[in-house]
């Protein structure tokens, strides 16, 4: 038996997760209590937690094995490894024929991550990072990846994110964002005029998996005034990287 005291419940939680999924097979309440050395009454209580969130399932027989949630997460993870090797050529492609700086996105949970980036020769330098989380609400991919979303996720972000003004530039107004988010999505792209960065420019548009699903967004960014004089141009090379990004990852030539 394992002793677990003085590990907080989270961990405890984790550890009989980790147990149901590595045995390898369907596991007993006793024998997770005898592993994890914790009583069979708490952890009853917390592979009820698990149940609840998919991520345990109980069979007829009262044991325990992994839930399709761990599964759906895992091809969350491994759909964005994969895209970013999928798309790299492209983003580079994109870089070259604009001469600006490229960003591919992912939403999780109510904002965007930086999952690659291709500086533009002589740009201006910008805050972007990858791995750095920005708002969806002031950015051109942040608008694609909401409008993109679920009525029911799109009302819930706009209950829970308070819409703080980056710059004088930024919507603020749950309406006229909603309004925003809906021509985005007629159209099929979005821009950043100066919403989340002083003096930049964004132009961003959806990616879409096998099942039409938008998975990703790319964006340009640029000195406003490059972006402006440039706009249709940067947005026809967009859209065609977008499709092809979109393509590739569906299998396509």
């Amino acid at each position: 038996m394992k002793s677990k005291i003085g590990i907080g419940a989270a961990g405890q939680t984790l550890d009989i997760l980790e147990y149901v999924v590595l045995a390898g097979r369907e596991v007993s309440l006793k024998e997770i209590s005898e592993e994890i050395g914790l009583h069979i009454s708490t952890v009853h209580r917390y592979l009820s937690t698990l149940i609840e969130k998919g991520y345990v399932r109980k069979t007829p027989a009262g044991l325990y094995k992994p839930g399709f949630r761990i599964l759906e997460l895992s091809s969350y993870i491994l759909q964005s490894l994969d895209l970013r090797d999928i798309a790299r050529p492209y983003l580079i492609e994109l870089m070259e024929n604009t001469k600006q700086t490229v960003h591919l996105t992912i939403k999780d949970g109510y904002e965007g991550v930086y999952i690659d980036k291709v500086e533009g020769p002589g740009t201006l330098p910008m805050m972007s990072r990858i791995g750095m989380r920005m708002p969806l609400y002031s950015t051109s991919f942040g608008k694609v990846l909401l409008a993109f979303s679920s009525d029911d996720y799109i009302e819930d972000y706009l209950k829970k994110v308070p819409l703080i003004p980056r710059t004088d530039k930024t919507i603020t107004d749950p309406n006229k964002l909603r309004e925003e988010l809906q021509k985005v999505r007629n159209q099929g792209y979005a821009f950043d005029n100066e919403e989340n960065e002083r003096g930049i420019k964004c132009i961003g548009a959806p990616i879409f998996d096998f099942s039409q699903r938008v998975v990703a967004a790319v964006s340009i960014s640029g000195y406003y005034l490059s972006v402006e004089e440039n706009k249709d141009i940067y947005l026809s090379e967009l859209l065609k990287t977008c499709e092809k990004i979109s393509n590739a990852l569906r299998g396509k030539k």
